[in-house]
């Protein structure tokens, strides 16, 4: 509910003229860097802390978090690809995949170090096996086997396909790998940012050849009808308000469906606001570390929780240990990656 306050005021507050998502760079970083705290506060409400009920409802943002990632993922893909005219020969995938898998292991490495501090069993079998694919060696790693399919699929249909006909393929490709998921059950958490990743490829084939963003409604009515965004939003996210109001929603097609639904009405909100932030200075090269963030908390919380009983304590400090390793991860990360 109180984000959902705050988009509203965002939506009247900033103005109406913006800027397309390729020129809000330090803003779109940050807004990552502030998603990957969202995500480590959301994990802590849910799996380490005393069950609160207010408290995990306004911090389950992780799923929406997620999306963001990868709809700025699928934006800076294809956006990248054509204004810089970045070829994509094999070095510019197995740069990106350094890129990827040098933090995940060295975040799984830490995780290992966590466990052995804390008294934990290590299953070496798994960690050999498996490596960060697994969640038992590294926690919340399932992103990276994600982000890894979707850039080596991203770099075999734009190598071999013009921009427009990729494009068509690779959205039916997930479209279709989407429906495969759900008819076989997958996990639900690999399939809710799909959707957002094609949205940011689209919004991108859009920017192309485009210098503005165009809205044919005057200033009220873009407004209004952000406003009404803002209310799906609440709508779909506080579901379980929605369903005390309206008993006959209380079945499980609808709460599937506002699951699916929520992430996609959150991207186009957080697109609106975030290409009509100001430019501020204090913006620049910050946060640039909020995939390490999201890599080294299972490690962090796991410490953190085994010394601090407090639950406000601990999201406290294990927020703020999260952030220190995390800031320190990066560097060795960067020093890593450029010597491979």
């Amino acid at each position: 509910m109180i984000l959902s306050f705050i988009f509203l005021a965002l939506v009247w507050i900033l103005p109406i003229k913006g800027k397309m998502v390729c020129e809000q760079r330090e803003q779109s970083q940050f807004l990552k860097f502030i998603a990957s705290l969202l995500v480590v506060i959301g994990h802590q409400a849910c799996f380490y802390c005393s069950p609160n009920e207010l408290f995990m409802s306004e911090t389950g943002v992780g799923a929406l978090c997620v999306s963001f990632f990868l709809f700025m993922s699928g934006y800076g893909l294809l956006y990248s690809r054509v204004k810089r005219q970045q070829r994509l020969s094999v070095l510019w995938l197995k740069k990106r995949m350094i890129k990827l898998v040098v933090p995940a292991i060295t975040a799984m490495a830490l995780y290992v170090v966590a466990e052995v501090a804390v008294g934990k069993q290590v299953d070496w079998s798994c960690l050999l096996k498996y490596w960060f694919v697994s969640d038992t060696n590294l926690r919340y790693g399932w992103y990276v086997s994600e982000i890894i399919i979707l850039y080596v699929a991203f770099f075999a249909f734009y190598r071999s396909c013009s921009i427009k006909k990729a494009t068509l393929l690779y959205c039916i490709a997930v479209g279709i790998a989407i429906c495969i998921m759900v008819a076989i059950k997958c996990a639900i958490w690999y399939v809710l940012g799909l959707p957002c990743f094609l949205m940011g490829l689209l919004l991108a084939y859009h920017d192309i050849d485009t210098k503005h963003f165009h809205f044919h409604l005057s200033q009220l009515q873009i407004k209004l009808l952000l406003s009404f965004m803002v209310f799906c939003f609440f709508f779909l996210k506080d579901f379980e308000i929605v369903q005390q109001a309206v008993p006959m929603l209380d079945k499980w097609r609808y709460a599937l469906a506002s699951k699916f639904l929520v992430n996609i009405v959150f991207i186009v909100v957080v697109t609106y606001i975030l290409m009509r932030l100001p430019i501020c200075n204090a913006f620049v090269n910050r946060g640039g570390y909020f995939y390490e963030v999201y890599l080294v908390q299972g490690a962090t919380l796991l410490v953190c929780r085994e010394w601090i009983t407090n639950d406000w304590l601990f999201v406290l400090l294990g927020l703020m240990c999260t952030i220190i390793v995390a800031k320190g991860m990066s560097k060795i990360n960067s020093w890593t990656v450029k010597r491979i």
